[in-house]
């Protein structure tokens, strides 16, 4: 049974009048660039079109619509909705809500769809305003709600909405205000539909690395080889359509001396006349004829020039060909025949999802944030030489729409160079002001002068570029060159947490991730925006224990087996393996407990090639090295200033195994008659060295006497 919360008294509201059916419903909020305000939607109208007040380009966001609410309360849950557009939430009572801010763009359709719920509701129990329902229709309203067949989730929603409804009373006209006490005010939305609060961790799945490492391959490939021929192509036929390509100024004059002479050209050349893809025997594709001879327009030949065209009984291609094929892979060409018109929309498509993975998965961007990329994003940091990608901010309830006014300022992210190639080759595929626009052509849906593309739409062309590779292109053992992930479809909001792993997994890669990707183990790239967005670290937190956690268990288990340390730092070695292979361990609940965690259980124990680093800043050789050449100082290990005398290093049997190959090549790089004598020296110097160190591990004892 449902306690009735104790009424209260409410204070006397200023009186707020009704809106004018005139009033622009974005009146308050900023509108994206390119918005027609002209057109925009008025208080009286009963669909209210709000999506151009989305920060975010690829988002789509249903319209507002009154048509399903009763006749009789239209009027006052727009007044409603438009309090909720103009002003900030009110704070709760219970102090629950941090602090007050507009309700995003993309959570009023839902805010909508569930006061329709209650005022169809009202409408059965007779209620003709809201501010006719009591505290008692309140519990009935609640009891309807349980009842529903629909999740718990939903249900807190609509528990949610009554609430929102409340707090906006003192800002709407009189009829339209409850005027009970705070709604449920002892309960939490969640507690009152008996839904229990998830804890918050990732469960998101990382591509596999069998998948993931031939699909940014591929994608790489489609930057540097297919790619160009595919913008060609496509620039070619963009010209062709409006008569501004530089072969259509070899014909002039009335279109029969521009068909004469282009059919010359034909016979003259050996080129076959354009074709209908699919036709059997091959028609000519008239209208493309029309292209190629400088006509440009809707209206198409007549049929009597058609007739002298085919009168000539020339060859018809089996389709109308652009562009020329330039690209290779492995040293041959990619393709066989040119780009065919017809195949241009669905190759832009798959060029697009390629893209997107370059710049997506090596900047570690948000997917959103990538797709909000605009032109001229590009850009060199002039003090260091960074690559930076400038961009908008994926998340915060604070950010505003790109308008001129309301300008966030830019945040800068560090990638690597084929970041800013897939950039460029994006730039260079259209003109539209967004790198992946919502489409190529101008349209009414989705206009490309304002949206881009969306996230479902990236993540189809994703997956169908990885089936295009496989369709077109076979390893010679006859196996797809892109792997099934077993985990899951390609998704592009896998890639943040698949390049974490893929950093921390590789070898000095923790290194590598704070020296290109400042953003993990510093704060610069984190202030660059004013707010740090903290998502990035928690991942590589996560990755980070698991690995340390993996790394601690193997390093205990070979030691109980009778594994061999030697080294300056052999004793220190165990004692920290000791120490943390007894780590009771506790459970991760969020990305943020794993960092806590990781503090505390992480040895400082590095695994290098053939050499271990038991990492203490104070003895370590690299760290003096950086800062002697005034480098910053480093958070950790930096095997490219490696030195052998350091006291921080310690030799295991996998270590040895290693540099026992390394001894087998300097040999033979010593005894190497064709090599230079000053090499020949440098090489025996260091087989000598490595020979000096593998008997000294070999010569210590089991339990790690320093050598």
């Amino acid at each position: 049974m449902t306690t009735l919360a104790h009424s209260s008294p409410i204070p006397a509201a200023v009186s707020v009048p009704w809106p004018a059916d005139h009033v622009a419903v974005l009146r308050n909020r900023p509108v994206r660039l390119g918005t027609d305000t002209a057109g925009l939607s008025r208080f009286g109208d009963d669909i209210w079109h709000i999506r151009p007040a989305h920060p975010d380009p690829h988002t789509k966001v249903g319209n507002i619509s009154f048509l399903p609410f009763p006749e009789p309360l239209r009027r006052q849950f727009r007044a409603v909705l438009l309090a909720a557009l103009d002003h900030p939430q009110p704070v709760e009572p219970s102090g629950r809500q941090s602090a007050a801010s507009l309700i995003g763009i993309g959570s009023l359709p839902v805010l909508t769809a569930d006061l329709q719920l209650f005022a169809h509701w009202m409408s059965e129990h007779s209620l003709a305003h809201i501010a006719e329902v009591t505290e008692q229709d309140l519990a009935e309203y609640l009891s309807h709600v349980l009842r529903l067949a629909k999740s718990p989730a939903r249900k807190a929603d609509a528990v949610c909405a009554v609430r929102t409804l409340w707090l906006f009373r003192d800002l709407v006209p009189g009829p339209c205000r409850l005027g009970t006490a705070y709604p449920w005010q002892d309960l939490t939305a969640n507690s009152l539909v008996g839904l229990r609060a998830t804890n918050g961790e990732n469960r998101r799945p990382r591509i596999q690395d069998e998948t993931m490492e031939p699909l940014l391959a591929w994608a790489l490939l489609m930057v540097d080889q297919i790619g160009p021929d595919i913008c060609a192509a496509w620039r070619e036929y963009t010209e062709l359509k409006l008569g501004e390509h530089p072969s259509q100024t070899a014909y002039s004059g009335p279109v029969s001396d521009r068909l004469i002479a282009y059919v010359d050209h034909c016979r003259r050349t050996g080129t076959p006349l354009p074709g209908l893809p699919g036709t059997d025997p091959h028609q000519v594709n008239y209208r493309h004829v029309q292209r190629l001879v400088g006509l440009p327009g809707n209206g198409g030949l007549s049929t009597a020039q058609q007739r002298l065209i085919s009168g000539q009984q020339l060859p018809v291609a089996p389709d109308s060909a652009v562009g020329t094929i330039t690209g290779q892979i492995q040293g041959r060409p990619w393709r066989n025949a040119p780009l065919a018109i017809h195949e241009l929309p669905r190759l832009w498509r798959l060029l697009s999802g390629a893209l997107f993975i370059v710049v997506c998965y090596l900047s570690g961007m948000r997917p959103g944030e990538v797709l909000s990329l605009r032109r001229g994003c590009r850009s060199t940091d002039e003090a260091t030489g960074q690559l930076l990608v400038n961009g908008r901010r994926g998340k915060g309830y604070d950010r505003a729409p790109d308008a001129p006014e309301t300008a966030e300022p830019l945040r800068p992210w560090v990638v690597v160079a084929p970041v800013h190639d897939a950039i460029a080759l994006l730039e260079s595929l259209h003109d539209k002001p967004y790198l992946f626009p919502a489409q190529l052509h101008r349209g009414t849906h989705r206009a490309s002068d304002v949206h881009a593309r969306t996230c479902n739409s990236i993540n189809r062309d994703i997956t169908d570029f990885a089936s295009w590779v496989n369709e077109t292109f076979r390893r010679v053992d006859g196996t797809d060159p892109i792997p099934t992930d077993p985990s899951g479809n390609l998704n592009a909001s896998r890639f943040r947490r698949t390049l974490a792993r893929f950093i921390v997994r590789r070898p000095r890669g923790l290194i590598a991730a704070a020296l290109q990707y400042g953003h993990v183990d510093t704060k610069v790239t984190l202030n660059y925006a004013g707010a740090p967005d903290t998502e990035w670290l928690q991942d590589i937190a996560v990755e980070k224990l698991e690995l340390v956690l993996e790394q601690i268990s193997d390093d205990a288990q070979r030691l109980a087996a009778g594994e061999q340390v030697s080294g300056p730092s052999a004793d220190e070695y165990r004692r920290r393996v000791a120490g943390s292979a007894d780590f009771p361990g506790r459970t991760v609940i969020s990305p943020r407990s794993a960092a806590r965690l990781l503090a505390d259980a992480d040895p400082r124990v590095h695994h290098g090639e053939g050499m271990t680093c038991v990492w203490r800043p104070e003895t370590a050789a690299c760290r003096a090295a950086r800062l002697a050449q005034g480098l910053p100082e480093p958070a950790g290990p930096d095997e490219s200033e490696c030195r052998s005398t350091c006291t921080n290093l310690a030799f295991t049997d996998r270590d040895i195994a290693h540099r026992k190959q390394d001894l087998r090549d300097w040999e033979a790089a010593a005894s190497d008659p064709l090599a230079p004598q000053p090499l020949r020296d440098r090489a025996t110097a260091q087989a000598e060295r490595i020979t000096s160190l593998i008997h000294r591990h070999e010569q210590s004892h089991t339990e790690g006497a320093p050598a």
